[in-house]
């Protein structure tokens, strides 16, 4: 495994840079080298880095800088270890770099976006293996919605492929609600139980992506809504349409009725195209900073 490749991968079980350069036996320096490759590479997110630190920590660092009006990494560093916290200084600065709010928005608009084109395509898959190219439409969403979509289809001046293309969020969670026995079928088995947390839960994606698309309207983003896009983002990452054996048929009708699923899942859905990683290589200082974003949030 190349080095960058294993960089990301402690990332992601949750290691911050400098335990992932402890665990490498390389600098802290070099560990983001490696990480800003794979962001560059489009396999890792810049918040992916601020949110590797524990949300504990996140938060002994956000009142110190608030407590010392200061975000250079030695004043707050000194302040944490002044109130008996050592805190290793290259983990602070990570972090402040990246906690920034174009970093953060950036990025949460781009979740919010996954989460909803995830859905979307779920349920079009799923009403296509159901009903057929020819009915999906009509059988499988709500007359109100196609109704709905066909007014708007109808009134933009530049009107998109299909009807379907203008649902959003609340309408894609009203269909989940609707048909969730036929869509059930097609469920990743650790979602068939869970109907009711996860419309619950697309009712706060909701709210959230409202404050994210509309900013003039001065919603406060907390960081506690970061994390709640970021965790549905990964619980529906394998939300794709799948087809259970016929011999799964009875266990699977039971995990939509909210028992234990079981079942071997076969997907119907096309393979995703494979793109070539780009060959690992030596980044200076100067293209390491170019990875970071320059900060909205007052110093």
């Amino acid at each position: 495994m190349l080095r960058k490749d294993r960089a990301a991968e402690l990332l992601r079980k949750g290691l911050p840079p400098s335990q992932i350069a402890s665990e490498m036996g390389t600098s802290t320096a070099a560990v983001m080298q490696y990480l800003c490759l794979k962001i560059g590479e489009g396999e890792l997110r810049r918040s992916d880095i601020a949110f590797s630190l524990p949300h504990e920590l996140r938060a002994r660092i956000e009142d110190s800088i608030e407590r010392t009006g200061s975000v250079s990494p030695f004043v707050v560093a000194r302040d944490l270890r002044s109130h008996g916290h050592e805190v290793n200084r290259h983990d602070i600065a990570v972090y402040v770099q990246y906690r920034r709010a174009r970093v953060v928005l950036g990025d949460m608009y781009e979740l919010l976006r996954t989460v909803e084109v995830r859905l979307h395509t779920f349920i079009k898959e799923a009403f296509v293996l159901e009903f057929g190219d020819e009915q999906w439409w009509r059988s499988g969403v709500p007359d109100n919605i196609r109704a709905e979509c066909a007014a708007l289809l109808e009134k933009d001046p530049e009107p998109a492929d299909e009807p379907y293309c203008y649902t959003h969020v609340i309408s894609l969670r009203e269909i989940l609600d609707k048909r969730w026995s036929v869509l059930s079928k097609y469920m990743p088995a650790e979602l068939l139980n869970k109907k009711k947390e996860l419309l619950e839960k697309l009712l706060k994606l909701n709210r959230i992506r409202n404050s994210v698309m509309h900013p003039v309207r001065k919603s406060v983003l907390t960081e506690e809504d970061f994390e709640f896009v970021r965790d549905l983002e990964a619980d529906l990452a394998h939300l794709q349409a799948h087809l259970r054996r016929e011999s799964d048929a009875v266990q699977q009708e039971a995990g939509a009725n909210g028992d234990a699923p079981a079942g071997e899942l076969v997907s119907r859905l096309a393979p995703a195209l494979h793109v070539p990683a780009a060959p690992e290589e030596a980044v200076t200082p100067e293209q390491a900073q170019d990875a970071f974003m320059p900060s909205t949030k007052p110093d």
